[in-house]
């Protein structure tokens, strides 16, 4: 007996894929896609209905789906309003674990009506302004060149290519007309205000089948555009878009408005589903490079990130759900959690702020392989597949780790016995160097930068481990050598000048990485400058009570010279960059250090003046005993702020820089 095709009807009728069927041409149901859609070049576009030539199953209220008061309340825990209720005879549903359960939301009749006039017209006159904008093919031309160089979206990088053929193909169907522009932005909200179906055993081009073609929602739009954006990023020179680094600025500001703008018509529909939390993170990372590390909006938006992951319950991911959603789906969400929590962590130390995602209230895992099956995150050393090479997924496996040990070195800093802070740090150290070896060796960057063989991509790749390796280590010192003072400190200087060093190196080999995910500005604000903070201390210290360094003093003058020329010459940021005045002021305080070390004439002047003036040299002296009982000190003992524009304002005032 012939096996049977679930997607023929009983007439042996084979369905047309999307794009055939609404444009009433023949179909030739090719798989994975058809001869007419390759020739159009819209492959991507290409998908075919779950469920041809059947009407839409209608769920009654019967079927034992737990009702709600309001739309959406996404995952409840086990202290949650409802668990006491969970337990009484008359439940209508099961848990499907002890831990918490997660509400579906399925259409009816009142979701489908739930979107307001005001919001269609909103998103009809996005629909209008990018088809009189005529932005659509240069923005194409754009993302092609952009994904040619190997880069992409750190998380919702997969979804890239469908969401760019999507929007192009959804786009052609406005003629500008008003009515044209309106059904777009109808059936765009309506798609979004549905869930996303997937079981055990759907694959991915079905997956993206519930988004893309026909199917296209908000997110999907919003996807494309936060692309662009980052593409803009990227990509110093895209003509005709632009040429000037004004023309560059005003793209990526407009690319990013776009976003802003499907993501407020996705987030009111409370409709909580990965695709937009792919978007809410990929949208934070945007606003970080557009608008800066230290805006309250890039904060914010981390924020959100954090909450939907909570709401969609990824921070517990040993639920039913979660385990029985489809290998990739699984992997995807892993990885958001990873990056978020990483990015979390980082985010926080860099502003001084407390973290908004603990591992303590956390279930989660490190995405894994065919060969190695996903496992617990944890300070042990991690498992890895020998090989798998490198990629967004394993970059962000060893971003979560590092995470991991820096939510537990900042737990240090509030520990008030030195004798239990140096227990601690010591098997924090020894968790950090252990999980460092157990990295692939393709995996560490053992050599010079220039030295590496390597794909530009996976050179960025491994700058970016390295460096945050070595941060570990770096916090690590910082909270066990409170308070700073002006005694030296060999490890945290030499762990200082290895950062600094690899930083330096990745600015003057530029154009022989790419943007992994993590961009250069940001490895010279957040690893940089935390280690030219500590460098510049050190020598201000040791310069003002007369020491001579001990390290390699050429080598130090030589990367701080480089990153302040780099700053000042405007090939590393533009005046108008959002992380300018951050950068201008370490610079100019690192510059005066130089200038003072190199030409120290100030030292014989201060000596004449204090064989004249007896007065001269007693505040002097009180200057270096203010060092020495740590009363000077930029930050106090239990804060840990990190290196950003404060700390470059006090360094300014040290006694060296103003004897």
């Amino acid at each position: 007996m012939p096996g049977y095709n679930r997607l023929t009807s009983r007439s042996g009728k084979l369905p047309a894929c999307e794009p055939c069927r609404a444009m009433k041409m023949k179909c030739d149901h090719g798989r994975p896609s058809c001869s007419r859609c390759r020739e159009r070049g819209r492959a991507a576009s290409c998908t075919y209905r779950p469920r041809p030539f059947k009407r839409p199953l209608r769920v009654s209220g019967d079927l034992g789906i737990p009702s709600v008061q309001y739309p959406n309340p996404g995952y409840l825990g086990s202290s949650s309003h409802t668990k006491l209720f969970d337990q009484l005879s008359f439940q209508k549903y099961t848990e499907d674990d002890a831990g918490g359960r997660q509400c579906e939301i399925y259409p009816t009749a009142q979701n489908e009506y739930m979107v307001s006039d005001s919001c269609i017209e909103k998103g009809t006159e996005l629909i209008l302004e990018l088809h009189r904008e005529s932005a659509l093919q240069p923005f194409a031309h754009l993302f092609q060149k952009w994904i040619l160089t190997g880069a992409n979206l750190a998380l919702a990088g997969p979804l890239t290519g469908p969401s760019a053929s999507t929007v192009e193909y959804t786009l052609l169907k406005c003629d500008g007309t008003h009515a044209s522009a309106r059904k777009i932005s109808r059936d765009l909200f309506y798609r979004s205000s549905q869930p996303i179906p997937s079981g055990q055993e759907t694959s991915f081009t079905e997956y993206c089948a519930n988004f893309c073609g026909e199917n296209a929602g908000w997110e999907t739009f919003g996807i494309f555009f936060t692309a662009i954006c980052r593409a803009s990023v990227d990509l110093a020179c895209a003509e005709p878009l632009y040429d000037s680094e004004k023309q560059r600025r005003k793209l990526q500001k407009l690319a990013l408005s776009y976003s802003d703008r499907c993501l407020d018509f996705c987030l009111p529909l409370d409709c909580m589903k990965d695709l937009q939390l792919f978007l809410q993170y990929e949208n934070f990372i945007s606003h970080s490079q557009v608008d800066g590390d230290q805006s309250y909006l890039s904060w914010r938006k981390l924020g959100d990130v954090a909450a939907s992951l909570y709401a969609l319950g990824y921070h517990q991911q040993q639920t039913e759900a979660f385990r029985t959603a489809p290998h990739f789906l699984r992997e995807l969400r892993q990885t958001a959690f990873c990056r978020t929590y990483s990015a979390d962590k980082n985010v926080s130390i860099f502003l001084g702020r407390p973290p908004r995602i603990l591992r303590k209230f956390c279930h989660f895992d490190l995405p894994g392989t065919l060969i190695q099956p996903a496992q617990r995150a944890s300070r042990r050393p991690a498992v890895w597949d020998p090989t798998e090479g490198l990629s967004f997924v394993t970059d962000s496996k060893w971003a979560a780790l590092c995470g991991i040990l820096k939510e537990d070195i900042l737990d240090l800093f509030a520990e008030e016995s030195c004798e239990e802070r140096a227990r601690r740090g010591k098997l924090i150290g020894t968790d950090a160097r252990a999980q460092w070896d157990s990295l692939p060796e393709s995996y560490r960057l053992q050599c010079n930068l220039k030295a590496c063989d390597r794909r530009p991509v996976d050179r960025d790749f491994m700058v970016n481990m390295k460096l945050n390796y070595l941060h570990v280590h770096f916090l690590l010192w910082r909270a066990l050598l409170r308070p700073m003072s002006m005694d030296p400190a060999p490890e945290l200087f030499k762990i200082s000048k290895d950062m600094l060093s690899l930083v330096v190196e990745a600015i003057m080999l530029k154009d022989k990485t790419i943007n992994s995910g993590t961009s250069l500005v940001w490895k010279v604000v957040y690893y940089g400058l935390s280690a030219a903070g500590l460098i510049s201390l050190t020598l201000a210290n040791q310069s003002h009570a007369n020491e001579t360094p001990k390290s390699d003093i050429s080598k130090i003058f030589q990367d701080l010279s480089i990153l302040v020329g780099e700053v000042e010459s405007g090939t590393l940021v533009y005046v108008d960059s959002p992380n300018y005045a951050l950068l201008s002021q370490a610079t100019q305080t690192i510059k005066s250090l130089l200038d003072r070390m190199i030409f120290p004439s100030h030292i014989s002047h201060s000596m004449a003046a204090t064989s004249e003036n007896p007065s001269v040299g007693l505040a002097g002296s009180e200057n270096i005993t203010a060092l020495n009982d740590g009363s000077w000190g930029l930050w106090d003992d239990s804060n840990f702020q990190d290196f950003e524009i404060n700390f470059w304002h006090n360094l300014a005032d040290h006694p060296f820089l103003n004897d």
